[in-house]
């Protein structure tokens, strides 16, 4: 099999990327964001600030918002103002959802805040909030057959999606701060409460889009009670990633959560790592909705999304593509992960394509899949992030950073692989420190996997800058290099050496080098 390096083909580009603020006025919480987005369609929060209202909390019998509670998210919605100033006044998208929608007296209350602060605040309807959603998650994984949920305080929004466009959206009053004022009424809840709950909650989820029903298909969850809950399973479990985006939930774990905070009030389950003082009081009402969704799909499990109806507003702002691939949603996520830590994208590109080639050339040896081909990819793009802390050991601080960067479009395991297989690059081995700490997430093969990126990385890194042609004929052991360009062009005899080594501890190949003197 034999093959040139050339240039991957650049990405298509979208609008032109600059600030964008998003505020979201929900039942429970109110939230500001300022995102940095980019001319590939990425984008990056580089602001965010949390307001906890409670606009849902103590509503008439009609659903009107409480004097209180109005004034409360006047005075919030007035330090946001402050911050966007601050901010340097960026465009800025500003909604509200149930609380308000659902109140007779919502469209007075936002016209008191325009009166007030200025800020034009656009009443979403349910089905308009879940499309957010849906693009929220569209933004970070790549969607087939599958259903999208958003747990807020007021209600829950259920989106289907068919090859990964939206298809129908319901709104439910599912919310977490709805059902506990509703149905628990002491702390910690009677059990009867709690059976009343159950049964309210499964009697509407009898309403979830028709597409789901005997359809085995993905849940991705949206939203702070869904994130709380992963937040405290990440603590008990000890997991070693602790990001919420791309963590799994199933009906196990959530049973552990309920065994250790059922009994608990609100004061104790503060106490509990995880669990902010805001969510407190409703996570009990929040688990048991996401208890009951895990019954409706066939592996009782839900995939936890970091990004939702606020990622989903600067998806639809700066007309990125959804549905797109796994592979596409990383590069966008690199290209914003770029601009906030100031690496060279055009370098990463520059390893990618030796990379890249010489993954393909081994591929048939190994039978690597596309999720190993996405990690060692954007392992190339993001190998030297680190150099923004310490050049000498920023292979080190580049596994670091990739491991906590949140890159959309990767799975906790392929975050794992490029995070291993960065902090390589420079012909360093895994350490048993580094691959003990992984084992949740990777299997054995999986580190062996891992330390085979690492080496290619390596490979990459040390031909960089090198025109050369690659050829490993099937069934041979000698990787044949031979320079195709002018003077200089060629590797330097140190780098071969170094290759040569590494080479065959880590595939058994011996290095050749056609055309030297």
């Amino acid at each position: 099999m034999n093959t040139s390096v050339r240039l991957a083909p650049p990405m298509p580009k979208v609008r032109a990327g600059g600030a964008l603020a998003v505020m979201d006025v929900g039942s429970n919480t109110a939230r500001l964001v300022v995102f940095d987005t980019t001319p590939e369609g990425g984008f990056r929060s580089i602001f965010e600030s949390k307001e906890v209202p409670r606009l849902g909390k103590s509503v008439a019998a009609d659903g009107s918002l409480s004097p209180s509670a109005r004034a409360r998210g006047v005075s919030a919605i007035r330090r946001f103002a402050r911050q966007l100033d601050a901010a340097g006044h960026p465009p800025t998208v500003a909604v509200a959802t149930s609380a308000v929608r659902d109140a007779p007296n919502g469209r007075a209350f936002l016209s008191e805040i325009r009166r007030e602060t200025g800020l034009e605040i656009r009443l979403l309807t349910g089905e308009e909030e879940g499309r957010y959603a849906y693009l929220g998650v569209g933004a970070s994984f790549e969607l087939a057959d599958d259903l999208v949920v958003d747990l807020g305080g007021g209600s829950l929004q259920a989106a289907s999606t068919q090859r990964g466009q939206a298809g129908s959206i319901v709104s439910l009053p599912l919310g977490a701060l709805r059902l506990t004022q509703r149905f628990l009424r002491h702390d910690p809840p009677k059990s009867r409460e709690l059976d009343g709950l159950i049964e309210h909650v499964r009697e509407h989820l009898r309403r979830l889009p028709p597409e789901t029903e005997g359809t085995p298909r993905r849940l991705f969850g949206v939203g702070g009670t869904i994130r709380c809950l992963a937040r405290v399973s990440i603590e008990l479990d000890r997991y070693p990633l602790p990001q919420v985006h791309g963590y799994t939930l199933t009906r196990g774990k959530l049973e552990r959560i309920m065994g250790r905070i059922g009994a608990m009030d609100a004061d104790r389950r503060r106490q509990i790592p995880g669990i902010t003082g805001t969510r407190a009081d409703v996570i009990v009402a929040g688990l048991v909705v996401v208890d009951e969704l895990l019954r409706t799909i066939p592996d009782e499990s839900m995939t936890v999304c970091g990004t939702g109806i606020r990622e989903g507003i600067v998806v639809d702002w700066i007309g990125a593509e959804v549905p797109a691939s796994a592979e596409k949603l990383a590069f966008r996520s690199v290209t914003a992960a770029s601009r906030s830590f100031g690496f060279s994208l055009a370098h990463g590109r520059e390893v990618e394509r030796v990379a890249m080639t010489f993954f393909d050339l081994l591929q048939p040896r190994y039978n690597w899949g596309k999720d190993v081909r996405r990690a060692l990819r954007v392992g190339a793009w993001m190998h030297d992030v680190g150099t923004v802390v310490e050049i000498w050991r920023h292979p080190r601080h580049s596994a670091y950073l990739l491991r906590y960067a949140s890159i959309l479009g990767l799975t906790h395991r392929e975050t794992a692989l490029a995070a291993l297989a960065v902090a390589q690059h420079h012909g360093d081995p895994l350490t048993p420190q580094s691959k003990k700490e992984w084992r949740s997430i990777l299997s054995r093969d999986d580190l062996r996997v891992a330390e085979e990126l690492g080496a290619i990385l390596f490979f990459a890194e040390t031909l960089d800058g090198a025109q050369v042609h690659l050829a490993l004929a099937r069934g041979s052991d000698r990787l044949r290099i031979t320079p195709i360009g002018g003077p200089g062009s060629e590797a330097s005899e140190r780098a071969i050496e170094r290759l040569t080594r590494a080479m065959e501890r880590a595939f058994d190949l011996e290095v050749v080098v056609y055309g030297r003197n």
